[in-house]
């Protein structure tokens, strides 16, 4: 999964805290201006994966509530998860175990996030002023 990842241009953060963790994260933004945004915490010594909307929900895109909420019902399709309406502001989690046994409908789910990051990102307006000192 985290190959997957890397293949749709994202990388990986590990947690320096007690807990071992990592953050699958993807880069956004022009090189002076990247921001991180990342889907999920994942916590493989306590067996869970959480979907940080609480992160998400500070971040552009995902600062739209339509755009976690859909992200929400992507994971809500994956059997095994059950993101509860009520923490679209939260971390709601499901079972690490959901996460390694179905990589295919997790990958679209992930798939889908960089997709709609990609497309907020070139709808994006851009300074014009940045454009002319680049020539």
């Amino acid at each position: 999964m985290l190959h997957f990842w890397e293949e749709q241009g994202g990388h990986q953060v590990y947690g320096e805290g007690t807990k071992t963790s990592c953050f699958p994260t993807v880069e956004v933004g022009c090189p002076s201006e990247s921001r991180a945004l990342r889907p999920i915490a994942i916590y493989p010594v306590s067996g869970t994966v959480e979907v940080v909307f609480q992160y998400l929900k500070r971040r552009p895109p995902f600062g739209d509530e339509p755009l976690r909420r859909a992200l929400m019902e992507r994971f809500n399709t994956v059997d095994g998860t059950d993101l509860a309406e009520a923490k679209l502001d939260l971390r709601p989690s499901f079972p690490l175990e959901v996460f390694a046994g179905h990589g295919e409908d997790i990958r679209a789910v992930l798939e889908w996030f960089v997709h709609e990051t990609a497309l907020a990102e070139a709808r994006r307006p851009f300074d014009a002023g940045s454009v002319q000192a680049a020539f």
